[in-house]
């Protein structure tokens, strides 16, 4: 029996408390998972598209991202023997037909879980096309892109109009979101899940963590694919070493290895993550916003600079992790209790706007103490003027900091966020410095508590 089409979401990020120190397994972090999300559609490819594509003894995936320009990736995905377990996924590289270039996320995520799933008695015997998707927020629209202009006519996906790489992120964590949806999408089309099962969330989690590090070609701390899979969380990064066991997807016994990783059977690294979703309260009467920053200055080796910083000046950076984490903490603490009262008790928020003013002038310390714009003094501009503003209750430079976003909390409510669009329409930063902010726009973005999910595959209808 052919596998039924399958459909699964995944949801971008923002790093609101705990940058930097969330490297570290002593320390927490406060992420929010939003309602921009990542799409993915599988289903089975008919032999009589793809017979002539194809090489014998292959199975064909086709990956294709319909919102951009050439945009359609061709792996044929086989085993070194009749009895072997052990995948390869090549990609054909004919440019009149199928995109050149490589894409990293997607061939290595296509790679360990069809491994995984070689290794765990899955057939992986049918050809599959693979579509994604992305929600508008995901990246930045020029005047010239055919905005809201579908295939189908359909108002929920943006034709984008530009290729792939031409195409400017707005730094939501897509490339988090698209290594969950597709570890999802493949699991569930594969394993042959019925409709109703519900997505193996531990399973997802620790393939997606494993093929979005192998991707980046470092074992990051993986906050972005833990709120892919759960939502918003306080989360506690996984000890390195589980990763680092598995080792490269070309050497011997690799399969293996992954296999006891990914169902955490190795009985010296078991997975240590910590992701607490019910530390994360956000009361209705709250939102949190987001904002694209054109700005004309970056800044490489932030975390590189900051890290070795820290390893030569230990005590100054010891009392600052100490500082940054009981302002995450209390910022918790605070908007649980502000969940816990609403309804209750008038609306308080000058407790919850202090934390977050005390731990951006940690963040300002850490700053200039280690020469690494974490919140440079154009964001600091940026978000003091935000912060004046009627319904605004604080906000921060999320994740590692720098100049691309901003992180807000503002009174759910219509007239604060009309207001704070129309403050934020033709604002410039003063001085005339090279770091100097072009345009400011709040993203529809919104924080979302739902992780990854399935999704009903007849929405994809005309795209895929």
């Amino acid at each position: 029996m052919s596998p039924t089409p399958v459909a699964t979401s995944a949801p971008g990020k923002v790093f609101f408390a705990g940058g930097y120190l969330v490297l570290d397994r002593a320390h927490t972090a406060l992420v929010f998972g939003l309602n921009a999300r990542i799409h993915v559609h599988v289903a089975e490819w008919k032999e009589a598209e793809w017979k002539e594509a194809s090489a014998e003894s292959t199975i064909p995936i086709l990956v294709q991202s319909p919102q951009f320009r050439d945009a359609k990736w061709l792996y044929n995905i086989s085993r070194s023997g009749p009895s072997s377990k052990t995948v390869t996924a090549s990609q054909v590289q004919d440019q009149n037909v199928y995109t050149k270039s490589a894409n990293k996320f997607v061939e290595t995520a296509l790679l360990y879980v069809l491994t995984y799933l070689s290794y765990t008695s899955r057939h992986i015997d049918t050809a599959a096309k693979v579509t994604i998707l992305a929600d508008d927020d995901y990246y930045s629209q020029s005047s010239s892109s055919p905005a809201d202009q579908s295939c189908n006519g359909s108002q929920r996906f943006t034709d984008f109009g530009v290729k792939l790489i031409d195409a400017h992120k707005t730094g939501l964590g897509s490339s988090a979101a698209l290594t969950t949806a597709l570890t999802a999408s493949l699991v569930a089309f594969y394993s042959k899940l019925p409709d109703a099962d519900r997505l193996p969330l531990k399973t997802i989690h620790n393939l997606a963590q494993a093929a979005h590090c192998a991707a980046q070609g470092k074992v990051g701390s993986g906050f972005d694919v833990a709120t892919a899979v759960y939502g918003s969380c306080l989360y506690r990064r996984f000890t390195p070493a589980v990763l680092e066991r598995v080792g490269e997807s070309r050497s011997e016994g690799f399969g293996q290895r992954l296999r006891l990783c990914i169902e955490d059977l190795d009985p010296d690294q078991r997975w240590d993550a910590e992701v607490a979703g019910q530390a994360v309260q956000v009361p209705d009467s709250l939102l949190l916003v987001m904002c694209d920053v054109d700005c004309g200055s970056e800044t490489p080796g932030m975390v590189r600079n900051l890290l070795k910083w820290r390893k030569e000046n230990a005590e100054d950076a010891s009392f600052l992790w100490t500082a940054l984490q009981q302002g995450t903490d209390d910022l918790c603490a605070e908007l649980s209790k502000l969940s816990k009262t609403e309804g209750i008790v008038k609306d308080d928020f000058g407790q919850l706007s202090h934390i977050i003013q005390t731990n951006r002038s940690l963040v300002r310390e850490m700053s200039a103490k280690s020469k690494v714009p974490v919140e440079p003094q154009v964001m600091t501009e940026l978000l003091d003027y935000c912060t004046s503003l009627p319904g605004v209750i604080g906000g921060v430079c999320p994740g590692a900091g720098g100049y691309d976003a901003a992180a807000l909390l503002v009174r759910n409510d219509t007239a604060t966020v009309e207001q704070l669009a129309a403050a934020l329409d033709g604002w410039k930063s003063q001085g005339g410095r090279a770091d100097a902010i072009g345009k400011v726009r709040l993203l529809g973005v919104k924080q979302d508590q739902t992780g990854v999910k399935k999704e009903e595959a007849s929405v994809y209808e005309g795209w895929c």
